[in-house]
C-alpha cells in the first residue's frame, strides 16, 4: 500500500497508520466484490458438471485457482516486481471463474463420498457442490439417527478441523521466523503444484454412483451427455428445489424455527466472517502494532482455545449439565458478541488474547445448529437444507464486505473499535432470536 499510495504530508503517527489500514481493507473489499459472486455462480455450475462427468476435473480446476490467486498476490507483494494492485481484479476474476478455494474443498469431499458410498440424502447437496463442513454434517446426520449422539459426533468433527487449523498455523509461525515471507509463499506454491500433479496422475475420474445406477447398459450411459446449457439449468434448478424446503408446512413451530435459525446464523456468520478477516488488519494499528509473527502466534493459539471450548461443551455442558442444543447455541452466539465487545474496547494486546476465552465456545455453534436443523426437516431434506445454509453463508460474506468493512473504513478515524461494537450488537440480536427458539422448542420438546 505504501508503494502505491502517497499519504498526505499532514498525516503522522497513528493517523498515518490508519490511512494505510483503510486502504488495506478497501482492497480486501474490492477483491471480494469481484470474486465472491463469480465464485458462487461458477461453483454451482462446476457442481452440476461433476455430477454428470465426475469430480476430478473440477477438483483440479479448484486447485489451479488457488495456484493462480497466490501467484498474483506474490507478484503484488514482491518489491522487485511490484505488480500494480489493479491486477488483483484480474486475480479475483480468474479465481472466481475457476471456482476459488471453496470449489477445491468441496471437490475433495465429493470425491471421497463417491469413493466410499454416496448417501441419498446428500445428493442434492453434492449437486449444489458447496462447502466441506455441510457435506460432512449431512453425512453424519445420515449415519446417526439419534440426535443426541449426532450432536456429539458433529462437535468431534469440528474439533478435528480446529486441530488441523492449529497445525497449519503452527507450521506457518515456524517458517516465517526462519525465512522471508515471500520464500514461505513460494514453498506453499510448490507444495500445491506437487499436489496438483499427483492428483492429475493418480486420481481416477469415477462418475457419481447415482448416475451409473440410472444406466442399464454402457451404451445408455455413454449416450447421456448433457450439454453445457443443460448442466447450468439443472444446477440452478437444484437450488430452487432446495429453497422449496422452506415453504412447505411443518408440524408445530418447525417452519418458524427454520426461518429464525437461518436468520440468527446469518447474523452470526456476518459477524464471525468479519471478525476473522479484520482482526489481522485491525491489530496492526496502535496501541497493538502487531507484525506478522505476532499475528501468526495469535492464529496458533486461537484453534487451541476452540478445541478446549468444544471439549468443555461436549463434556461439561452436554454430558454433565445435560443442556439442550438450543441453549448451548444461544451461549455460542453470545460468546462471539462478548469476544467482539472485548476487542472493541481493548487498549492492549493482552486484552485481544483475553477475547479468545469467550470465543472458545463459538466452535460449538455450527455442529449443534446443524443437529437442531435435522430435527426440523425430513431426512430426505437434510442435504438440501444444508446446501441453502451454505449459500446463505456466502451471501453473508458479501454483506459483510459491503456493510461491516465499510463501517470500519468510515469510523476508524474517530473510534477504531466502533465496528466491533456494532458486531457485538448483531451477535446480541442473534442470541435473542435463538433464546426465543430455545424457550419454545423446550416447551414443544423439539431438539435434544
Amino acid at each position: 500500500m505504501k508503494r502505491t499510495y502517497s499519504a498526505p504530508p499532514s498525516l503522522h503517527g497513528k493517523d498515518l497508520d490508519k490511512f494505510y489500514n483503510k486502504k488495506m481493507v478497501i482492497w480486501d473489499q474490492n477483491y471480494s466484490y469481484v470474486n465472491l459472486p463469480i465464485a458462487c455462480i461458477f461453483g454451482i455450475i462446476y457442481g452440476g458438471y461433476s455430477d454428470h462427468y465426475g469430480r476430478k476435473m473440477p477438483l483440479l480446476i479448484g486447485m489451479l485457482s488457488v495456484l493462480i490467486d497466490n501467484a498474483f498476490y506474490m507478484l503484488v507483494w514482491s518489491e522487485s516486481i511490484n505488480l500494480d494492485l489493479k491486477w488483483l481484479y484480474v486475480s479475483a476474476t480468474i479465481s472466481g471463474l475457476l471456482g476459488d478455494f471453496m470449489l477445491l474443498m468441496s471437490c475433495v469431499n465429493a470425491y471421497l463420498s463417491d469413493q466410499f458410498g454416496n448417501k441419498p440424502t446428500i445428493s442434492g447437496l453434492l449437486g449444489d457442490f458447496m462447502l466441506l463442513m455441510s457435506c460432512v454434517n449431512a453425512y453424519l446426520s445420515d449415519q446417526f439417527g439419534n440426535k443426541r449422539e449426532l450432536s456429539f459426533r458433529m462437535v468431534i468433527v469440528s474439533s478435528i478441523f480446529s486441530a488441523g487449523s492449529f497445525l497449519g498455523s503452527l507450521l506457518t509461525n515456524f517458517l516465517i521466523n526462519i525465512m522471508a515471507h515471500l520464500t514461505v509463499m513460494i514453498l506453499v506454491q510448490i507444495s500445491i503444484f506437487i499436489c496438483f500433479i499427483i492428483s492429475w496422475i493418480i486420481l481416477e475420474n469415477i462418475k457419481p454412483e447415482r448416475l451409473i445406477d440410472e444406466s442399464t447398459t454402457d451404451e445408455i450411459e455413454e449416450e447421456y451427455k448433457p450439454s453445457a446449457v443443460t448442466i447450468v439449468i439443472e444446477s440452478f434448478k437444484s437450488i430452487v428445489d432446495s429453497i422449496k424446503v422452506f415453504i412447505r408446512n411443518r408440524d408445530g413451530h418447525r417452519r418458524a424455527f427454520l426461518y429464525l435459525s437461518f436468520m440468527a446464523n446469518f447474523l452470526d456468520q456476518l459477524v464471525f466472517g468479519e471478525e476473522k478477516s479484520l482482526i489481522g488488519t485491525y491489530t496492526r494499528l496502535s496501541p497493538f502494532n502487531w507484525d506478522t509473527p505476532q499475528y501468526a502466534t495469535y492464529k496458533t493459539i486461537r484453534p487451541i482455545g476452540s478445541i478446549l471450548g468444544m471439549l468443555f461443551g461436549l463434556v461439561a455442558l452436554k454430558r454433565f449439565l445435560n443442556l439442550r442444543d438450543t441453549t448451548i447455541i444461544t451461549m455460542s452466539i453470545s460468546s462471539m458478541g462478548i469476544c467482539c465487545l472485548i476487542i472493541g474496547l481493548a487498549v492492549t494486546s493482552w486484552q485481544i488474547y483475553v477475547s479468545l476465552i469467550p470465543d472458545s465456545l463459538h466452535g460449538l455453534l455450527n455442529p449443534l445448529t446443524y443437529t437442531f436443523i435435522t430435527c426440523l426437516v425430513e431426512p430426505n431434506e437434510i442435504g438440501k437444507t444444508f446446501a441453502v445454509s451454505t449459500i446463505a453463508q456466502k451471501l453473508a460474506g458479501i454483506v459483510q464486505t459491503a456493510v461491516l468493512q465499510t463501517i470500519y473504513t468510515k469510523t476508524v478515524d474517530w473510534y477504531q473499535g466502533f465496528v466491533w461494537l456494532v458486531m457485538a450488537g448483531l451477535s446480541g440480536i442473534g442470541a435473542i432470536i435463538y433464546l426465543i427458539v430455545c424457550i419454545i422448542a423446550r416447551r414443544d420438546n423439539i431438539g435434544t
